[in-house]
């Protein structure tokens, strides 16, 4: 756990204004959190701005870069673009308290600041839910959509409102609750 301390941010010896920060993130950042990772060779950029003022810092998080991921439809890997954006306000108090996603409390004494925790969540959250590669081959997408046509469920919308369903009779009973009112 001693490469989480490449993260520190040491704002103590720092004049007020605006510093730059730059971080470059490779699958060794990744390595450091126990968790099922669902992309490979990540190449992230980071770049923190830290305003530092007499009574909090401001913290401003800017990510370019790409990971490689597995298309949806057609299961083949690709190196997907992400970029990201976040900001923060680090306030001074009695005790450390990270509740907030966009305040963080840290203890008066403090001289820096690990922002580990704040990349790797905002590198996790630039991925794309869906993931579809752009430069696949038209071929190859509609085959996969035509596979995914062909599996679908037939039934229609015309079938689930049909009178010819027998309702069960327990809806009947709900039906009067809600006439009496």
């Amino acid at each position: 756990m001693d490469k989480i301390k490449d993260y520190n941010v040491s704002f103590s010896g720092l004049p007020l204004g605006k510093h730059i920060f730059r971080f470059e993130i490779s699958q060794e950042f990744f390595d450091l959190f126990d968790f099922d990772q669902d992309f490979q060779d990540p190449e992230v950029s980071v770049e923190l701005e830290l305003e530092k003022r007499t009574t909090f810092l401001e913290l401003k998080f800017d990510t370019k870069g790409s990971v490689i991921v597995d298309c949806d439809l057609t299961d083949e890997a690709y190196k997907q673009p992400i970029e990201g954006a976040m900001d923060m306000v680090v306030k001074f108090g009695h005790e450390f308290d990270d509740s907030d996603d966009e305040v963080w409390i840290i203890p008066e004494g403090e001289h820096e600041i690990n922002v580990a925790q704040l990349i790797y969540e905002m590198i996790l959250l630039s991925i794309p839910l869906k993931r579809v590669n752009p430069d696949s081959e038209s071929e190859k997408v509609q085959e996969a959509l035509d596979l995914l046509e062909k599996y679908a469920p037939k039934e229609s919308i015309e079938d689930n409102t049909s009178e010819d369903k027998s309702i069960d009779p327990r809806w009947d009973s709900l039906k009067e609750l809600f006439k009496k009112k």
